[in-house]
């Protein structure tokens, strides 16, 4: 290798060396031949940096690793972000491990038409729920449950449990350790666009970017679904689209996927059975029972109090227990009005012994609605030390109402880019303004030095009435890349170099070798080597909205600086320090705010205007002003995860509850009791 080394330097100085004598042969000035020592310098020094970015790049490159490996690689990685993500959100959701579970019951029936109702399995965490799904004898399960009877807690229960058997599996050694599991929410997915395999593949790049990563060969995670490499968790089928459930119940069956949980609510599945004439072939039906009074006890409702609140319970419970078929009885006995119930009482200044007021609740459903409406209110109150109240209950409901009501039911996913929804018309001529004031400039002082100043105006206005069109119709999603750590440094200098190549040829047939070569070096290099070095997310962990946010800036900001710096101290140098500095501006701000032509090439036409971040800004300045959001909305949103408000499905928010946004989007202000 060091032989082949010199050989190669050998070259690239021989070659230096041949230029050097050509540029030096009878030059007619000294202005002339300094012109030529530049161009000569120049080119001599991107053949040696070519050479010894081929040189590292052979040195470097490693052997080619089977690809069967890579996927057990991936696999290993996407347990572990799994792990990490629900671990978390099941702390959030306050179904971890320091927390009070109810007891949960379901009873199977198995595959077969004739097959019977077996014992009943009881489930208090992960270790429990997998080892009943383990019991069902095969590894497809629908999982049926009435509205809030705990299918999402244990769709995450189940999540968790498998991905810690995996990673137990694969540190004792386990030559196959057995899928991975994944949890999606399934309401967003359009059966009449995408197939489920698609769907899968996409969320899986989506929610976990590193999948995407070089070093784990191409086309992840779709491999993955092809493979059946998964245990896929899909819940809430019931919020799938009414007049779409049919199809998706077909799409579902067609993907064949071997390992599948799929959760829903009992007559809502029938409906799409009896209208499909498909089933979930060999799955296996687990039925969620509803609680009995004997599991409504202290430990649960009073887990967290402090000790006097929490004897603020007892009278509570033994009124339920004394009345098991009473309406308050069968209210709690649905685990989300149970758990509702011991978050807003958690509240000092709230006593739980108003449940049992005489006639205060005439009906099951008023003891549901009330406490539903009250949520919100209970999670945002004043803190007890007079501290930050900037989130105070009033605005926090007032923000999250708008939420519920605005946003496309019946998922009603948060995502920070797509909020320009709620503002856009005013978004769409937001977008369009800037677009025009931006790439208009950058369009005519460009062609403007090339043609003349009349092509440049020409030009210029038509690009900006293109891209104002583009920006005001299109919602890009936020940017894929992710600049991080260089880990191997050839990449981006041969990157560099192929685009300082062209570069260099470009400016060579329009001035000469003389300036086209330090030019064309200073132009390409730069913005080739960003290219390069932008790449997915190589960093394993499941995305987050913030991480997203941050990612969208970071890269607007680097690209923005070397599309201004590049081009703005070419054009200063070689025509106007002051008409370089005002080309580079736009040139900067086209770099960093606009997906321009490399997505129409791409053929990518719905991501060919003004990023996502820019989206999100503007409409903030539109809602933040009337009150509709606060500035600060993503740590609004954070907060009301933290709170118990929202729930967290990877880059996107949910209501706790499809229940809780219904009542926030019909009602206007909380409910009391009578």
């Amino acid at each position: 290798m060091r032989r082949r080394g010199l050989v190669w330097c050998g070259a690239a100085v021989l070659f230096a060396g041949l230029a050097v004598l050509f540029g030096l042969d009878a030059p007619p000035s000294l202005g002339e031949q300094a012109d030529r020592w530049g161009s000569v310098t120049g080119a001599s020094a991107g053949v040696f940096s070519a050479v010894m970015a081929f040189l590292a790049w052979r040195q470097s490159r490693p052997a080619p690793e089977d690809p069967a490996v890579l996927l057990d690689r991936a696999l290993d990685q996407l347990t572990e972000a799994v792990d990490r993500q629900w671990r978390d959100e099941a702390a959030t959701r306050r179904i971890g491990d320091n927390d009070r579970l109810l007891t949960l019951r379901w009873t199977v029936r198995g595959p077969a038409p004739s097959s019977t109702a077996s014992d009943v399995r009881y489930l208090r965490g992960p270790d429990h729920v997998v080892a009943a799904y383990r019991a069902t004898g095969t590894r497809r399960l629908v999982l049926l449950g009435g509205v809030g009877s705990g299918k999402s807690a244990l769709a995450v229960l189940l999540t968790r449990g498998l991905a810690a058997e995996r990673a137990a599996a694969r540190a004792a050694g386990a030559a196959d350790p057995g899928p991975a599991p994944v949890y999606f929410s399934i309401a967003s997915w359009n059966p009449e666009v995408d197939g489920l395999r698609t769907w899968l593949a996409r969320r899986l790049a989506d929610d976990y970017p590193f999948l995407r990563g070089r070093d784990l060969g191409k086309d992840v995670p779709a491999r993955l679904v092809r493979g059946r490499r998964l245990v896929l968790v899909l819940d809430g089928f019931d919020e799938i689209q009414p007049e779409r459930r049919a199809r998706a119940l077909q799409k579902i069956e067609e993907a064949d996927l071997t390992d599948l949980v799929l959760t829903c609510r009992p007559g809502e599945y029938e409906e799409a059975r009896t209208a499909s004439g498909a089933t979930v072939a060999g799955a296996a039906h687990a039925a969620i029972e509803p609680l009995t009074v004997h599991d409504l006890d202290l430990d649960f409702f009073a887990h967290g109090y402090a000790p006097a609140q929490a004897q603020r319970w007892v009278p509570v419970l033994e009124r339920v227990r004394a009345r098991p078929r009473g309406r308050l009885a069968q209210a709690l006995r649905r685990p989300l009005t149970a758990a509702l119930a011991r978050d807003i009482y958690r509240d000092p200044a709230r006593d739980p012994a108003e449940l049992i007021r005489p006639n205060a609740f005439p009906t099951v459903e008023a003891i549901e609605r009330y406490l539903v409406r009250e949520l919100v209110p209970a999670l945002f109150r004043p803190p007890p030390d007079g501290g930050d109240g900037r989130w105070d209950a009033e605005r926090a409901e007032r923000w999250l109402r708008l939420l519920a009501r605005e946003l496309p039911s019946p998922d009603r996913q948060i995502s920070w880019w797509e909020l320009s929804r709620l503002a856009r018309t005013a978004d769409r001529a937001l977008s369009a303004v800037f677009s025009a004031a931006v790439i208009g400039p950058a369009l005519g002082l460009g062609f403007g030095l090339l043609w003349g100043p009349w092509a440049g105006l020409a030009i210029g206005a038509a690009g900006a009435l293109l891209m104002a069109f583009a920006a005001a119709r299109t919602l890009p999603p936020p940017s894929g890349l992710y600049l991080g750590r260089i880990r191997k440094l050839w990449a981006p200098l041969m990157g560099g170099l192929e685009v300082g190549a062209v570069a260099v040829v470009v400016c060579s047939i329009r001035e000469g070798l003389a300036f086209g070569v330090p030019a064309g070096l200073f132009l390409g290099i730069p913005v080739g080597f960003v290219y390069a070095w932008a790449a997915p997310d190589a960093t394993v962990r499941p995305v987050t909205p913030r991480l997203l946010l941050y990612q969208d800036i970071r890269v607007a900001a680097v690209f923005g600086l070397t599309y201004g710096v590049t081009t703005g101290g070419v054009v200063g140098y070689a025509v106007d320090p002051l008409y370089g500095a005002a080309f580079g501006l736009f040139c900067g701000l086209s770099g960093a705010f606009f997906y321009g032509p490399v997505w129409l090439l791409a053929f990518r036409v719905d991501n060919v205007g003004v990023i996502a971040w820019t989206h999100y800004t503007f409409a903030r300045l539109v809602l933040v002003p009337r009150g509709r959001l606060p500035w600060r909305t993503l740590a609004f949103l954070e907060e009301a995860h933290r709170r118990g408000a929202l729930r967290q499905a990877g880059a996107v928010y949910e209501f706790r509850h499809r229940d809780v946004a219904e009542a926030l989007a019909a009602g206007d202000g909380p409910a009391s009791p009578a």
